[in-house]
């Protein structure tokens, strides 16, 4: 909420904690790039340019090309920082996440921070090829080299040609496409349908799946050389109800695109209508965050949009008791910082070594105390595991030696 009310107020952009210097940086540079003196002309546009400029600054930032929004939260952070810590590469990624999550904005974010963005994107919906025509659909085909082959077709690989290709739902390819993508990927070489001669291609390979391909490698449904080649390098893109922290900016987003879209002019959204919102858990993501906005945008006659153009499931979730139960901590992000700190330090994993002495650590009064703990120490050890249980042993043990609630 306060990036969106900096925005809305004239920032430029924000960056979230912690602070890295060579981003901060990098974001002052930009911003006095593209904030230089106007020039005779600018100047003399005069109050026309300038409502412009405000209604810019209403948005929350967002790539000119993609419209892909950074967030503030904690696991948006550290999304943000796998895409730039892999974009300038030529690495294969695997995209993964629940459907919704946004992993084509992902993936398109990816393309545009490499060095190939100036070079085709070319976005493949692995579910939506018909099994028939899929070596015809990837690598193309020449004229008649089957019925209904009228005219020579350039495939999606030779389409993305010095760019990049985007395979999204890898998992529902055929074993045999898999078998020929392997070949492709391998040898950077494709032969389209009827044809004799190859093609060299130079392209880089993003692909995402909301499945369990491991699973799928072990099943023996997906080919594990095709997993490895293109999981050279994962991320995991974070469930809508993980980023609580973004979800207005999301709403914000999509308010704007909807506002455009229906010719409408909704300035944001009452108090309750936000506090249903922020209560569902949005099993759909991003996708069904829009659909909703969208939906409340065309039903409202008022100036924000309230309890009564949202869907039933919002409305009855506004009543029940918040689901985000995170046991030992304040919040998912805390837990998330916490856990990844005390991993790194190796001291949890020597209090999980001796597992009874964590168990009745945590089920002394002090330690039950600073946390406040509603559950019985077995049911923090079913939630979180043996390794997380001692990790928050010792952070029970730390908070009660500093005296800490």
């Amino acid at each position: 909420n306060m990036a969106v009310t900096a925005m809305k107020e004239g920032a430029f952009d924000y960056i979230s904690k912690p602070v890295r210097p060579d981003e901060l940086l990098a974001l002052i540079n930009k911003a006095l790039s593209e904030n230089k003196a106007p020039t005779k002309d600018a100047v003399s546009q005069g109050a026309a340019k300038d409502k412009t400029e405000v209604s810019k600054n209403t948005k929350p930032p967002k790539s000119k090309s993609t419209g892909y929004v950074k967030g503030v939260s904690d696991t948006s952070s550290k999304l943000n920082q796998y895409i730039d810590l892999v974009a300038p590469t030529n690495m294969s990624v695997l995209i993964i996440g629940d459907s919704g999550t946004g992993k084509e904005y992902v993936a398109k974010n990816i393309h545009d921070k490499s060095k190939r963005k100036e070079q085709p994107f070319i976005a493949v919906d692995c579910g939506a090829i018909p099994k028939e025509i899929a070596t015809s659909e990837f690598f193309g085909h020449i004229k008649g080299s089957f019925t209904g082959a009228v005219n020579d077709k350039i495939g999606h690989f030779e389409a993305a040609n010095g760019g990049t290709i985007f395979l999204d739902e890898i998992g529902n390819l055929s074993y045999e496409l898999q078998v020929q993508l392997l070949r492709a990927l391998q040898e950077r070489r494709i032969k389209p349908v009827g044809s004799n001669n190859e093609i060299n291609v130079d392209i880089r390979v993003l692909a995402a799946t909301n499945e369990d391909l491991e699973e799928a490698v072990r099943q023996g449904d997906f080919r594990e050389d095709l997993y490895h080649r293109l999981n050279e390098f994962s991320i995991q893109v974070p469930r809508l109800a993980d980023r609580q922290d973004d979800l207005m900016l999301f709403a914000n987003v999509f308010l704007d695109k909807a506002n455009n879209e229906l010719e409408k002019n909704i300035t944001g959204f009452d108090e309750a209508s936000i506090n249903a919102m922020q209560t569902y858990d949005w099993p759909g993501n991003l996708r069904e965050l829009q659909n909703t906005i969208k939906r409340a945008v065309l039903l409202t006659d008022l100036d924000k949009i309230d309890l009564d153009v949202l869907p039933r499931e919002l409305i009855l979730a506004k009543d029940q008791p918040n689901r985000n139960d995170y046991g030992l901590f304040k919040s998912k992000n805390e837990e998330e910082m916490i856990l990844n700190a005390l991993e790194n330090s190796g001291e949890a994993k020597l209090l999980d070594q001796n597992f009874h002495q964590a168990y009745t650590l945590m089920s002394s009064p002090q330690a039950r105390d600073a946390f406040d703990l509603t559950k019985e120490p077995k049911d923090v050890i079913e939630r979180y595991g043996r390794n997380k249980f001692g990790q928050g042993c010792l952070l029970a043990r730390r908070l009660i030696e500093r005296g800490t609630r």
